[in-house]
């Protein structure tokens, strides 16, 4: 390796330059600086090689046969420095898998999610996980999580999403023929879709101002899935405590009818949604695109 070939690099990539637009005033154009900086440079690589490069006269300029091999591999050296900043754009490019984890309740929404998200971002896959259990992001593989708590853990960054509420609801034909429950003990007497592995002991809790009131509730039918749930109280199955956001599309197209208006429901799965993600994940493409979409279509504080 020659010592002095670093500090030729810019020399010939001007060579190359030159050769490529004909003349030095084209050439000067391209790289930005004056033609005489360019007849400079050329010189001096045409000294370092002990080489004539060009034939000049007043209205032409030729590369000649030396010049024609040597610009052979200073074209190459031209090609190499644009391909580094080609491949600064591929490694900056979002890509790669991104995990995230959500609640149950939540997969009807963000599964309608993914489809515009994959379109937009070709190089990135997604695996939604969906699970009421709080996974820990610190020793998990999990790079985003979307959790309902009004305390974020300490140690993530935390952006906001919605408040998720619950709401007593049921069809029009169910309540045609059961009726309407006006005090949380009449559930006592309807059948209840409960949104849970298992109905055995569940207990539903309102309160009203400075008044609680808890009631154990049964019925033929539970899922852990809300869109289940959702289903089968549009199906007339009976009085379902459904998520706002599941619901809402339902009423307000009055195949759903709100009951218990007065009370409050007072639940586990309820409260603020947040983005989760670890702060040294901070500065990964892939992970800012996914949280800024995710933002866009899921933020609304209420």
């Amino acid at each position: 390796m020659h010592k002095g070939h670093i500090e030729m690099l810019p020399y010939m990539a001007a060579f190359a330059v030159v050769v490529e637009t004909g003349s030095f005033v084209d050439a000067s154009t391209k790289l930005g600086v004056s033609a005489s900086a360019v007849s400079r440079q050329i010189s001096k690589l045409e000294r370092a090689l002990s080489l004539r490069l060009l034939e000049r006269s007043t209205r032409h300029l030729k590369v000649n046969e030396d010049g024609a091999k040597i610009y052979s591999h200073c074209k190459a050296v031209l090609h190499s420095s644009s391909r580094v900043f080609e491949l600064k754009d591929e490694l900056v490019r979002p890509q790669g898998l991104i995990r995230v984890s959500a609640p149950k309740m939540m997969n009807n929404i963000c599964n309608q999610l993914v489809p515009e998200f994959l379109r937009k971002y070709p190089d990135i896959n997604v695996q939604f996980i969906f699970d009421n259990s709080e996974i820990n992001l610190i020793s998990s593989e999990i790079d985003l999580s979307i959790r309902i708590t009004d305390s974020p853990p300490l140690g993530l960054i935390g952006r906001k999403l919605f408040k998720v509420g619950y709401i007593l609801c049921a069809s029009p034909e169910y309540i045609d023929e059961f009726g309407v429950p006006l005090h949380p003990s009449d559930l006592a007497m309807h059948s209840c879709i409960v949104m849970s592995e298992d109905s055995a002991g569940e207990k539903w809790e309102f309160k009203k101002g400075a008044e609680k009131f808890q009631i154990g509730v049964k019925g033929r039918y539970c899922s852990n899935d809300s869109e289940a749930v959702l289903e089968a109280t549009l199906s007339n199955l009976g009085v379902a405590c459904l998520p706002v956001a599941v619901a809402d599309q339902a009423i307000k197209e009055m195949r759903l009818h709100t009951v218990l208006t007065s009370w409050d429901y007072v639940g586990a799965s309820q409260g603020m949604a947040w983005l989760l993600y670890q702060p040294n994940k901070h500065g990964s493409q892939k992970l800012k695109v996914m949280v800024d979409y995710l933002l866009a279509k899921l933020y609304c504080v209420s």
